[in-house]
């Protein structure tokens, strides 16, 4: 290789070394001004709802949860329910515990007259029933459990619809709940629209439990 060949090649090379640092200082460039204008987009946004918040501020108000499930009829319907299948539950155990000794005390006074054998048969039946007792306490205790859940459930999801009709309605961007012992600490008297709330919410429970009309439209 010639001196001739080898300045031609080094003329390439500084070249594509040239072209190479402007394309990566074109392309740092352009990712410095993506950058910067997302960042003046982003700013400008928040400065946008800053204005707003500062020109109209929110709305807020909160209510009791205690007073609304003292007050408000579908709470009320939901423990009534709760409460009627506990009785009903405490109803057939009491049944099977006094089943149970009654024949325990029949046994008890049976007992000195009974041969071995005998004895020990109704020894051993005493003891089937006291655990099928015990068997029927857990079944009605998990059944309890789990229709205390869906009550609760369809509570929480049936109230969150009919508070979505009477927040706007109200006007409010949002409204709290409290309660003794919540994790709202402090709320202002001024703000407690609890009342209205109980009423307005018994006003939609209404309207849910009336038969639906039948479509006139052909």
């Amino acid at each position: 290789m010639n001196i001739k060949t080898l300045t031609v090649t080094n003329v390439i090379l500084v070249v594509a070394v040239v072209i190479l640092f402007v394309l990566q200082f074109s392309s740092g460039k352009e990712v410095t001004k993506v950058k910067e204008e997302k960042k003046e987009k982003k700013e400008a946004h928040l400065e946008a709802n800053l204005e707003q918040a500062e020109g109209e501020p929110f709305k807020i108000a909160y209510v009791n949860s205690d007073t609304v499930a003292a007050y408000y009829d579908f709470s009320k319907q939901m423990t009534t329910k709760l409460k009627s299948s506990q009785s009903s539950a405490e109803i057939k155990l009491k049944r099977m515990y006094d089943d149970f000794q009654k024949q325990q005390k029949a046994f008890e006074a049976e007992a000195p007259i009974m041969g071995e054998e005998e004895m020990q048969r109704k020894y051993q039946e005493l003891g089937a029933l006291q655990q099928s007792i015990m068997q029927k306490e857990q079944e009605l205790s998990s059944e309890l459990a789990q229709k205390e859940a869906e009550v609760m459930t369809t509570y929480v999801y049936e109230t969150d619809k009919f508070m979505q009709v009477v927040g706007k309605e109200l006007g409010y961007d949002y409204v709290m709940s409290y309660r003794v012992g919540g994790p709202m600490l402090y709320a202002n008297p001024d703000l407690d629209i609890t009342s209205k709330v109980v009423e307005m919410l018994n006003v939609e429970y209404k309207k849910s439990k009336e038969p639906k009309q039948p479509s006139t439209e052909k």
